[in-house]
């Protein structure tokens, strides 16, 4: 169980309070990649790597980043289908996902191809573009929110609590709905 966190504005200070107020989630490491609008931040958990191939946020070879928390179940089938376009230099299935995203379209990419649980932000660096996915039965959680800059989100609730207004407060409502 690694953990991911982002907020659109350059702020390392928030990004590093969470990943330590979340680093139960990942013992083997953590990161932070910080831009004029966007902090990302990761913490490492390695279970089919070594931590060091593992480190995030990644920075693919169009300098795209990415930070994920997750496994994709037919890696090695990625492998073979793309043999001749892919050559990986781990056997981190964060630099697959890497490259699938920079190479084609993200619904491509989750509609298609990978067959996984995850929580993953994508930073297309060139298109300033971010995106947010979890698998679609919410195994890998994401929780984020609006704040006055853009967005803030957390693999935990807890990473958010002291940074999105009445965070702690029960939506009775939203309860009695349940």
């Amino acid at each position: 169980m690694c953990g991911i966190y982002g907020i659109t504005e350059k702020n390392p200070k928030i990004i590093k309070n969470i990943i330590e107020k979340c680093s139960h989630r990942g013992p083997n490491g953590s990161g932070i990649y910080s831009s004029e609008n966007l902090t990302l931040g990761h913490n490492l958990l390695s279970i089919t790597s070594s931590p060091k191939d593992g480190k995030q946020p990644w920075k693919s070879p169009k300098e795209n980043v990415l930070i994920y928390n997750g496994e994709i179940f037919n890696y090695n089938d990625l492998l073979i289908k793309y043999k001749n376009k892919f050559f990986p230099k781990t056997t981190c299935d964060t630099e697959l996902l890497s490259w699938l995203l920079d190479e084609y379209s993200y619904e491509k990419v989750i509609q298609n191809d990978i067959d996984s649980m995850h929580s993953f932000v994508f930073y297309n660096k060139r298109n300033n573009e971010i995106v947010l996915s979890r698998d679609h039965v919410g195994i890998k959680p994401l929780f984020f929110s609006t704040i006055k800059t853009g967005i803030i989100f957390s693999s935990e609730i807890k990473g958010l609590l002291n940074y999105v207004k009445d965070s702690n407060r029960i939506d009775r409502l939203a309860l009695a709905c349940t």
